[in-house]
């Protein structure tokens, strides 16, 4: 795996974090897990993997500001659209006394809704197999069109053809999909995608099951991938895809009063599992640090937390 993997790319939708406590930043699902893994992967002296985020944004200052972000963080921008007199959306967090989440969003004219239509770098890229694994999540999918879905479908798929990964993300937000039935197009993705990280409460919304075990019988009868089940405070649950029994992996044990905010703690855990898994370590030890990354993230206001507070990928001499 580690030297079959030199070009990631992440795609969905990055817009401005106005956070409980007052201070602002960035976040996205896709662009926090992004972010974290560059962040983590640049700890390994001997890390070869690019990671790059796909998105549009547009000329304003916040996105200004995110370009040089990235620059910044060594995230690469081929896949960027820049889309004139265009602003990136924006959320408002708001907190309950465990630390829960609340969002207020104003994203109906982010420029990343009209992404292939505006531009087939990605779908390109796709298609000829210039990357090696694709990430997105099921907000991906819902800030797309049906026509737009359908294009991104039929180049995951001639990806899939010629060899390349996808790993997909069910982050499930109901207001996103309108009078669009989501479960048609998280199953068309999940029957490409090669690892699923899967939060149990979205699994059960989008569709209908009761429980882990259902979980993993829902996806085993159509397609064959890991599954990597979230389940918050309870241990996660990978099911690898030859039907072997299923490996629970206990989650960091912190205390509730050190529990801030929640917001990114599942974008972050797969960026900690990914950074491990990547380079080379068992699904077991990938798991774990997983946890130790979203056990940090949650102690911190924000889906981005400072590079300097996160679990050491590697061992120091």
């Amino acid at each position: 795996m580690k030297s079959a993997i030199k070009q990631l790319v992440c795609f969905g939708e990055c817009m401005v974090e106005h956070r409980a406590d007052g201070t602002s930043s960035f976040g996205g699902d896709t662009f926090n897990t992004a972010w974290y893994l560059a962040q983590l992967l640049k700890q390994s002296n001997d890390n070869h993997i690019a990671v790059s985020f796909a998105s549009a944004i547009g000329t304003d200052k916040a996105s200004t500001n995110l370009l040089d972000m990235l620059s910044n963080t060594n995230i690469r921008q081929d896949y960027i659209v820049l889309e004139p007199h265009s602003a990136v959306g924006e959320y408002w967090i708001t907190l309950d006394e465990k630390g829960e989440r609340r969002f207020t969003f104003a994203r109906e004219h982010s420029p990343v809704r009209q992404y292939f239509k505006r531009d087939e770098t990605l779908t390109q890229a796709l298609h000829n197999k210039l990357i090696d694994v694709i990430y997105l999540s099921g907000i991906s999918l819902a800030i797309l069109d049906e026509s737009q879905r359908k294009h991104l479908f039929e180049a995951l798929a001639a990806f899939k053809n010629r060899g390349g990964l996808i790993f997909f993300d069910n982050n499930y937000r109901q207001t996103l999909w309108h009078s669009d039935n989501p479960k048609l197009s998280y199953q068309a993705v999940m029957a490409l995608a090669d690892i699923a990280f899967l939060t149990d409460e979205d699994e059960y919304a989008v569709y209908g099951t009761a429980n882990v075990d259902e979980i993993i019988a829902e996806h085993q009868k159509q397609s064959s991938q890991l599954l990597v089940i979230r389940q918050g405070a309870q241990p996660c649950v990978i099911a690898p895809p030859n039907n072997s029994s299923p490996i629970y992996i206990a989650a960091q044990n912190i205390a509730p009063q050190l529990i801030l905010d929640t917001c990114g703690a599942g974008d972050a855990f797969v960026a900690g599992f990914l950074a491990h898994w990547l380079e080379g370590c068992d699904l077991q030890t990938a798991a774990c640090f997983a946890h130790q990354v979203a056990a940090e993230i949650i102690q911190h206001h924000g889906a981005l937390i400072s590079a300097d507070f996160l679990p050491k990928l590697v061992t120091q001499e």
